[in-house]
């Protein structure tokens, strides 16, 4: 005849230290000081050994499991949070890349002497996206802004 889940529980978890039990979910992640924290990162062996009978006992515990799922969501949770802290990667620029060899040859062209439309004739002539003679002159308008 198999125990009680409670009582087969309570004899599971009475021989392990705090932060055994803390790092099989039977209560946060929070250890109680620096010691428990690097017992933690020094035997978690241990812990990926034990945790296997640890949620077997649970599962016959069905409000207790729920908790104890839950309680591992949130910890996963904070864990990548922090995690993704750490190693945060700065985020690109938002968005179009500038086109400051396009806006160059472009200004240029104008200051040949050639007109809008005729600078927009021959930069398609190079360019697979053809570009507007509208669009060639906020192109050169942005670009003496930038360079002034």
């Amino acid at each position: 005849m198999s125990k009680n889940p409670e009582k087969e529980l309570k004899e599971f978890l009475a021989p392990l230290p705090p932060w055994l039990r803390a790092a099989l979910g039977e209560r946060d992640y929070l250890f109680s000081s620096d010691d428990e924290n690097l017992e933690w990162i020094n035997n978690q062996d241990r812990v990926i050994e034990l945790r296997p009978e640890f949620e077997r006992i649970l599962r016959q515990l069905s409000a207790k499991w729920n908790k104890y799922c839950k309680r591992v969501q949130n910890n996963l949770r904070k864990t990548h949070k922090t995690e993704e802290q750490l190693l945060k990667v700065p985020k690109g620029i938002a968005g179009a890349p500038r086109k400051d060899a396009l806006a160059r040859k472009a200004a240029a062209l104008h200051q040949a002497g050639m007109t809008l439309p005729q600078v927009a004739a021959e930069l398609n002539k190079k360019r697979k996206k053809p570009i507007t003679s509208e669009a060639v002159r906020k192109l050169i308008k942005r670009f003496q802004t930038r360079t002034n």
